[in-house]
């Protein structure tokens, strides 16, 4: 079995606060690799910018990118139940743990938004609002109702586009993570059939979830597709061979590109749901194929950090701001060095944001459920 399959280091997951967490190195940087095409695709939306067709779509589509994210979370966080048989105390440690991963970050970058958003407003606006245009700037005020609902991320009322666009990915997490226990459970410990079958309704029946149910519980299966993978023994991909490896790197990455056609398919789920398959096999092969997920992992103990969230939900205030700032003639610079700029602020907000607020929360969530009767 490959080393780096076996270990990766006996370290806190900062994900899960887990101390016997499987921290596997290549899939935070894989993480920040779809954070940085959403990045660069929301430049090139809030600034006009015109990229070339081969980086729009396929492998740098962003609903590809937000696609990976949440298989990747599935999988993450069903390592994380996957030990402990289901009982009420391992459903609150879940809960507090994933209160304390999703909220303190977002609460600051809403404080952020906040900041920027009201400055933009005061200032006359934009006078051609972005393509992504948050909404708060349409209305008057400082509609204190929502920023309020905004803090929630699922009151019923809240507004996706209010203030962060981006923030409906959140919204979809904290949903989702409500029920992804009973979920996981069932995925990790039900008998195979009866897994896959769950599975096969997740992902068949989106479309119907879609409008029965409710838009989140369309993408629960894209979770579910995760949680599987964490089912698979590891002992099963150290026995595949090289050929094997690169077919099923290849096959993903053709079906992870299928997101981009999405509006030429009879259905959006089905692009999706292709989508979805692909980025499970990128996880698998980032995870556990040493020629793959070797550069990942080689990138992320460059990085050291993973700041692939705070960067995720801090750009979009950020573009807003320099947006206003380059629209109004403050900062006349060429639109690549405003990207260079943009992306400096926002890494460099993200580290700070990494070791003041994101670790610390982190740790206590780690605390506050290390005694005994969550276990």
């Amino acid at each position: 079995m490959p080393e780096r399959v076996k270990k990766v280091e006996n370290m806190a997951d900062e994900k899960t606060g887990d101390k016997k967490a499987l921290r596997i190195l290549a899939l935070d940087a894989l993480r920040l690799t779809a954070a940085l095409i959403v990045f660069g695709q929301h430049f090139a939306v809030m600034f006009d910018y015109i990229l070339p067709p081969y980086l729009t779509g396929w492998v740098f589509d962003a609903k590809g990118a937000v696609t990976l994210f949440f298989v990747l979370s599935g999988y993450v966080l069903a390592l994380s139940l996957r030990r402990d048989p289901p009982s009420f105390g391992g459903y609150v440690k879940f809960g507090i743990r994933r209160v304390l991963r999703l909220y303190p970050v977002y609460w600051s970058a809403l404080v952020l938004g906040f900041c920027v958003l009201v400055w933009v407003q005061r200032h006359g606006g934009f006078v051609k609002p972005p393509e992504m245009p948050s909404t708060f700037l349409s209305g008057e005020g400082l509609q204190l109702r929502q920023w309020l609902l905004q803090m929630t991320l699922v009151v019923p009322g809240m507004e996706s586009d209010f203030a962060i666009p981006p923030v409906w990915t959140l919204m979809s997490e904290a949903k989702v993570a409500m029920v992804f226990p009973f979920l996981a459970w069932v995925l990790l410990r039900a008998r195979l059939p009866i897994a896959i079958g769950l599975l096969a309704f997740l992902i068949f029946g989106s479309a119907w979830l879609d409008t029965h149910v409710v838009g989140t519980a369309a993408l629960l299966g894209q979770f579910g597709l995760g949680a599987m993978i964490a089912r698979v023994p590891v002992d099963f991909w150290s026995r595949l061979k090289q050929p094997v490896w690169a077919l099923v790197a290849v096959m993903s990455i053709l079906l992870y590109c299928a997101v981009s056609l999405r509006y030429d398919l009879p259905s959006k789920w089905l692009s999706y749901y292709l989508c979805a398959c692909g980025a499970a096999g990128l996880v698998v092969c980032a995870a556990f194929w040493t020629p793959f997920g070797g550069v990942f992992e080689r990138i992320q103990r460059v990085l050291r950090v993973d700041l692939s969230y705070a960067i995720y939900i801090l750009h979009y205030p950020i573009m807003s701001g320099m947006r206003k700032l380059w629209q109004d003639g403050t900062l006349m610079l060429p639109l690549p060095v405003m990207l260079v700029v943009i992306a400096g602020l926002t890494v460099g907000l993200a580290l700070v944001l990494y070791y003041v607020v994101e670790m610390p929360a982190i740790r206590l969530g780690r605390r506050l459920t290390s005694h005994q009767w969550f276990t």
